[in-house]
């Protein structure tokens, strides 16, 4: 059930950079501290493990919203939308084999679990780059032309809704760590007037002390 006119579907490939830097920066910043203080293991585990639920947030979102709609709307696509979707599962078990390492280290941090841990996510960040390319060259444009542009946003909603209030200025700072201006500028504009107005209280602050502690001594 195709629409007559593409909707605007340009947020997915901007959430994801989030997804395609992260998890290569964390096995980078946990191998970079092979002895570290608990204060850094702490705060390093806390960021890896909210990286892993963002992620699963993400997948769940597109579980429940996206892929059941474009199998029943465009049945001719099924077997090409639910092959991209069964990527899900494989990156779910990366995404476990992640999480137990970063609860192995948080409780028992050495050099042996830092690099059990560094490894688990850099198998992690191998699985979720190709799906990624995936979503965007099949997936994402088959959207493009079978949802309403109401249906689409309801994605980004879920994604919002999931995370705990405490942790929104940050995982909104996250995102848009690594954008360019414009792609900046199209996310904004997704902030209620209110917040875009105080973003630099809001936001902008939170997200330069989250990222200096994150990035101290590298």
């Amino acid at each position: 059930m195709p629409t007559s006119e593409p909707i605007d579907v340009r947020d997915m490939a901007i959430v994801h950079r989030t997804f395609r830097n992260g998890f290569s920066e964390a096995a980078r910043l946990v191998r970079a501290a092979p002895a570290p203080p608990t204060a850094r293991v702490t705060f390093l585990a806390d960021h890896i493990d909210f990286g892993i639920a963002a992620l699963h947030i993400h997948h769940e979102g597109e579980d429940e919203l996206l892929y059941p709609k474009l199998v029943e709307r465009a049945p001719e696509q099924a077997p090409m939308t639910e092959q991209v979707e069964q990527e899900h599962q494989l990156i779910q078990e990366a995404l476990d084999a992640a999480s137990a390492a970063c609860a192995a280290w948080r409780q028992r941090p050495s050099a042996e679990t830092g690099e059990a841990l560094t490894a688990a996510l850099e198998h992690l960040n191998a699985v979720v780059q190709p799906h990624l390319d995936d979503e965007e060259q099949k997936i994402v444009p088959l959207a493009a032309v079978t949802l309403t542009q109401q249906e689409w946003d309801a994605l980004g909603k879920h994604g919002v809704t999931r995370f705990p209030r405490n942790k929104r200025a940050i995982a909104f700072g996250m995102l848009l760590d690594p954008l360019d201006e414009a792609d900046r500028a199209y996310m904004m504009r997704t902030l209620p007037s209110p917040v875009r107005l105080l973003y630099p209280l809001l936001i902008g602050r939170p997200w330069k002390r989250y990222a200096s502690k994150l990035r101290a001594g590298t």
